[in-house]
């Protein structure tokens, strides 16, 4: 079946959406009706009232997330999506709090990742409404604000009272179906520098799941600074790291300072943890965030590593080969790996119904990513990015295809109808 889609009435939606300030931990006031921020609230709201529109039933879950749903039926259908961005950095060619559209390419903070699928879904649920299908289950979109953050406050609130869903997905990835996401760890070293230590100011990264662009130093009163490229944390490699330039310009301008000699180690090799496993791949470092003046030193990063892994076997490598540099170590975050059976119902379904819109018969994926497929049983990523198209996500100038967002649209759409059935 063919559903109708809108494009004028969605790309306005969009819009409407993007221009909402929502970078997480910069959004705006916190207040009660607000925990996330004034943006990231009125974003939910934002979402829910499109939802209203159509006929959706809605809720608002405290600013931290919300939900629209429709149909009838005992279990619960789920797609999950997110309007909180990561930071916006320097250098943007486009109005980043806006949608730019010229021709086939649409731009702006959160475009791809993850306003522009939030709008795709619930245009799916509107699609499905007036088609008229006869479901046997309820289908709900889930919006949180806090998936970036990492902390995930969202799906925490919405877990404490909210219905789980029976089965999920969440298109904030790419295709085909993902059913295996690798571990999260952060990890952090501070140290306290001693008087007899040369005063170095040095600043670089603030959103750990990103790859920082730029960083500075301030050395003897001579400033250095250093630009990369940014990327994200689950494909470092496509970054070009700021603060490890920076580090190794001020090695070698001859300066000495403990920051520099745990970044000299801050690599898999230095770390002792190149590590990989059959099912997932490699494990992946980002050193994200440097923060260095007269008193301290601290250094934190991102880590993704293989499925089959134990995080605190990797933090015990990480300890052994660091200890000497005499910085205090802690784990403060570690999302445990997604997997789930590439045999069954859902990561079957998913992959029927990218076949039949695509012709692309790949088998299902595994990535480094974290997705809110992590939030529940039964979940998986599935959506955003086609095999071989750039994934822009968490990049100055952020992009997307309206070609692509219609070819999401038909997916995501098929895909709700026949988990529904």
């Amino acid at each position: 079946m063919t559903y109708q889609l809108d494009e004028k009435a969605l790309l306005d939606a969009l819009r409407k959406l993007m221009k909402i300030k929502t970078v997480s931990g910069d959004a705006g006031a916190m207040t009660p009706e607000a925990p996330l921020g004034a943006g990231i609230n009125e974003a939910i709201n934002c979402v829910l009232e499109l939802g209203r529109d159509f006929g959706a039933r809605t809720k608002n879950c405290d600013g931290y997330c919300g939900y629209v749903e429709i149909g009838a039926g005992e279990e619960l259908v789920a797609v999950t999506t997110h309007i909180d961005t990561v930071e916006i950095g320097d250098d943007w060619s486009v109005p980043p709090f806006d949608l730019t559209i010229d021709g086939d390419k649409i731009s702006g903070r959160g475009v791809l990742d993850d306003k522009g699928l939030t709008i795709v879904s619930l245009y799916a649920l509107k699609a499905l409404q007036e088609a008229q299908i006869p479901l046997n289950k309820r289908v709900r979109l889930i919006v949180g604000g806090d998936e970036e953050g990492g902390n995930w406050a969202c799906m925490n609130r919405y877990k404490e009272s909210e219905e789980i869903p029976h089965i999920s997905f969440s298109p904030d990835s790419g295709y085909p179906a993902i059913f295996a996401e690798k571990g999260i760890m952060n990890i952090k070293f501070e140290k306290k520098l001693n008087a007899d230590i040369p005063v170095l100011v040095f600043n670089s990264g603030k959103q750990i799941n990103s790859v920082p662009d730029y960083a500075k130093a301030v050395f003897n009163t001579q400033t250095y600074e250093a630009r990369g490229k940014s990327a994200h944390a689950m494909e470092p490699e496509k970054g070009d790291n700021a603060l490890l330039k920076l580090a190794k310009m001020l090695r070698a301008e001859g300066i000495e300072h403990p920051i520099l000699d745990l970044l000299d180690r801050a690599t898999k090799q230095g770390f002792d943890i190149d590590l990989s496993d059959a099912v997932s791949g490699e494990l992946t470092l980002n050193p994200a965030i440097v923060q260095v003046d007269e008193e301290k030193a601290l250094l934190r990063c991102d880590i993704r590593y293989p499925v089959t892994l134990d995080s605190r076997q990797i933090g015990a490598a990480i300890v052994a080969a660091t200890e000497d540099l005499g910085f205090s170590f802690e784990m403060d975050h570690d999302v445990k790996p997604l997997y789930v059976d590439k045999d069954s119902f859902l990561v079957k379904s998913l992959q029927q119904v990218y076949f039949e819109c695509t012709g692309d018969a790949t088998e299902p994926i595994v990535s480094g990513g974290g997705t809110y497929a992590r939030a529940f049983e039964n979940s998986v990523a599935f959506g955003g990015a086609f095999p071989g198209e750039e994934n822009t996500c968490h990049q100055r100038d952020e992009y997307w295809s309206i070609e692509s967002l219609k070819k999401n649209f038909e997916i995501i759409t098929k895909a709700l109808a026949v988990l529904a059935q």
